[in-house]
């Protein structure tokens, strides 16, 4: 009886055993399948049909069983390039599927083969259509829906998603290749959309596409599956946005996480396991362009070919839709120069702030500034920017000291190109005696008008309202009569000044009939209903000091003009 329950025991244990190690051997080949590693691999050379070079146009399919793994478009007649996308440890033979514009149904070549381990391989593909199967094909073309549907079940289709038969026919006729549509935008910083165009001249249906983020393998997670009915039109956009990210109306709205330290996109025209790839971009680990700060800026697509190529991207320069990027619009254009760096004036006095202009706006968290004095000591200070971000200033601590000085300027533009430059500047003493201006560094004065507004006083001290005070001045040899002109500010409030009134040759003329804003303003000066002349568009005034030209009359239609100092109304500066 011992003896007889001991086998009875042994005999639960082996199969139990057994099914311990059934299942941990299909877990284990489920994990390798999970986690296979997909490669690429290259088949090229020459394509005939019916022993005649293939046309271009002609459309060649890849697959490993159902799975289409591969598809290209054939540009030159008669030869193919098609890259495959499998895992390296199948031994299932590639199949090659061909069909031209007038065929809806791929038909299979003649040949097929193993992966190869060189990952390239030389294979010459033909193909035999016999006159029936033409007859079949043309008759497929122009059949009604019904009849369509049923011919498409008995040819070995392109790709195996079935149409849903709600929508029409019409948007599925085209069989989608490799960038016939791209993702073309990116905004990968906090709230996140993606911007997908249509390279072809008709419109197609992308309903139950799908969108993958991770490495780039087969497995990677569907961060976006387009909604029933969606279609895109020719050479249009298919605009995906979070909720809230734009503030005009995307085309689907979903929940975007995609990572900030980057990641690939994968665009499928349908479930990604048993569906043609369409396009591919960036790589895993870091972003081809875009930036993530306070607003975000996209990464922008040049060239239709080739999103995985780093070269093929750069960060938008465009403003849409609420949004540093062109959501839903033609790309901007990459800036690949460097900005212009310019010294503004050279000499200056030992009071003088240094002036720095630039050709374009630039990336003011990345502005520096240094300047080494005559005896080699750094000059401490501070730098001002302007809010149009194309020119600052260096406010030094203390006065400079005569000589010269080296200022080196580095800085970059939002399109993250760097510019890096080297100055000599000389500090001369305007007290002791009118420096020379340098004939190849100073820009010649623009005298454009005799009469300039050349001083404000925003903020006097004490009460304001009525002791605002505008200075304007003669630059030019010759009296001038400027009765009836009008002062303008900010705000449209006048001043018509007396008939009667007259400016001497560099003489000055003083008015508080124009209110000042002690925020922010500027002032503008009409003869005949034309503008003669601007103020500086201040953003702020100190109590006590006014907005004054650098030397009066100075004039070169720049903000960097003007310096903010002690009042010297109706006395030369």
């Amino acid at each position: 009886m011992i003896a007889r329950d001991t086998r009875r025991i042994g005999i639960i244990i082996c199969i139990a055993t057994v099914m311990v190690i059934v299942i941990v051997a299909f877990a284990n080949h489920l994990n390798r399948e999970a986690g296979a590693q997909i490669d690429s691999f290259r088949f090229y050379g020459n394509l005939s049909i019916n022993k005649a070079p293939a046309p271009e146009h002609t459309t060649i399919l890849a697959k490993i069983g159902d799975r289409t793994c591969g598809a290209t478009e054939i540009t030159t007649s008669g030869t193919y390039d098609l890259e495959v996308f499998a895992s390296p440890g199948t031994e299932k033979y590639v199949s090659f599927w061909v069909t031209t514009s007038s065929m809806e149904s791929a038909v299979q070549a003649d040949q097929k083969r193993t992966l190869p381990g060189t990952r390239k391989c030389l294979l010459d593909l033909t193909v035999e259509i016999c006159d029936s199967d033409l007859d079949r094909v043309a008759l497929h073309t122009m059949a009604p829906v019904a009849a369509a549907r049923t011919d498409a079940v008995a040819t070995p289709a392109p790709t195996p998603t079935p149409i849903p038969s709600q929508t029409p026919l019409t948007r599925h006729t085209h069989d989608p290749m490799l960038w016939d549509v791209v993702i073309g935008e990116v905004m990968w910083d906090e709230a996140e959309y993606i911007e997908l165009y249509n390279t072809l001249d008709r419109t197609i249906s992308i309903e139950n596409w799908t969108i993958t983020r991770g490495d780039g393998t087969a497995n990677d997670s569907i961060e976006v599956t387009i909604k029933p009915g969606a279609i895109i039109p020719s050479h249009g956009y298919y605009l995906i946005a979070e909720r809230g990210a734009l503030t005009c109306e995307p085309d689907q709205i979903a929940n975007l996480t995609l990572k900030n330290d980057g990641e690939v996109l994968q665009l499928f025209d349908g479930f990604p396991q048993v569906s043609k790839r369409i396009d591919v971009v960036n790589r895993d680990g870091s972003w081809f362009a875009g930036k993530n700060d306070d607003v975000g800026q996209s990464m922008e697509r040049i060239s239709l070919e080739n999103g995985a190529n780093p070269d093929n991207w750069y960060t938008s320069l465009g403003y849409e839709c609420g949004r540093i990027g062109t959501p839903g619009k033609e790309n901007s254009i990459p800036d690949r120069t460097p900005p212009e760096i310019m010294l503004f004036s050279n000499p200056i006095g030992t009071n003088d702030d240094i002036v720095i202009s630039f050709d374009e706006r630039i990336d003011i968290s990345t502005l520096r500034i240094s300047v080494i004095g005559p005896y080699h000591g750094l000059i401490p200070g501070s730098i001002i920017c302007n809010d149009d971000m194309r020119g600052a200033l260096f406010d030094p601590d203390n006065p400079l000291q005569t000589g010269q000085h080296s200022v080196r300027v580095t800085c970059r533009d939002p399109s993250d190109n760097f510019r890096d430059q080297d100055f000599l500047l000389m500090v001369v003493d305007l007290c002791a005696a009118e420096p020379e201006p340098s004939p190849t560094h100073t820009p010649t004065p623009a005298f454009t008008a005799r009469i300039v507004i050349n001083e404000l006083m925003p903020n006097p001290i004490g009460a304001d309202r009525g002791n605002e005070t505008t200075e304007l001045y003669n630059c030019g040899d010759e009296p001038v009569d400027i009765g009836g002109w009008v002062l303008r500010n900010e705000d449209g409030n006048t001043h018509e000044i007396p008939p009667g009134t007259t400016i001497e040759v560099h003489g000055y003329y003083l008015t508080k009939g124009i209110q000042l804003d002690n925020s922010g303003g500027q002032v503008l000066l009409y003869h005949d209903g034309e503008v003669v002349d601007r103020s500086i568009a201040y953003m702020r005034s100190t109590e006590g000091l006014s907005w004054q030209r650098r030397t009066d009359g100075f004039d070169t239609d720049s903000d960097g003009d003007w310096v903010e100092r002690k009042h010297t109304f109706g006395v030369f500066a």
